[in-house]
């Protein structure tokens, strides 16, 4: 059963990280609306990965074993690898969340400037009768 579920976190965590090296490209290419498109499988393979690692918590809590005797040698390799790819995820996401932050910053400047530097946010919609572009 861990086998199966390491090795099925294992397919889900590549994913997530294909995907997540995909968006970079697409962040520095310009092409937001791909990475826009992703963002729902995104959420659903995270939503599932969070899912696999309960049952994985679950099954090595039930065996009440020692730390030392908690694995078998395929499902400590696997857990090896689970933790390897983990580690990569974390790291290309965090590269992902840079270049969407600064390309979100450099739009709402943008913004800003434009907007003859008047407060724009989210909350609020903006409405001025003379607006006029800068130029």
């Amino acid at each position: 059963m861990l086998i199966k579920t390491l090795q099925e976190t294992i397919s889900t965590l590549d994913k997530l990280i294909s995907i997540t090296l995909e968006d970079i490209e697409n962040i520095k290419q310009a092409k937001h609306e791909e990475v826009l498109k992703n963002t729902k499988i995104k959420e659903n393979l995270a939503s599932k990965f969070s899912e696999l690692k309960s049952q994985i918590d679950n099954i090595l809590v039930s065996r009440n074993k020692p730390l030392e005797e908690i694995f078998t040698p395929e499902e400590e390799k696997l857990f090896n690898i689970f933790r390897e790819k983990l580690f990569e995820f974390n790291k290309e996401h965090k590269r992902f969340a840079r270049l969407a932050f600064s390309v979100a910053n450099f739009y709402n400047t943008l913004l800003n400037k434009i907007l003859n530097n008047e407060k724009v946010d989210y909350s609020s919609s903006y409405k001025n009768p003379n607006f006029k572009l800068k130029a």
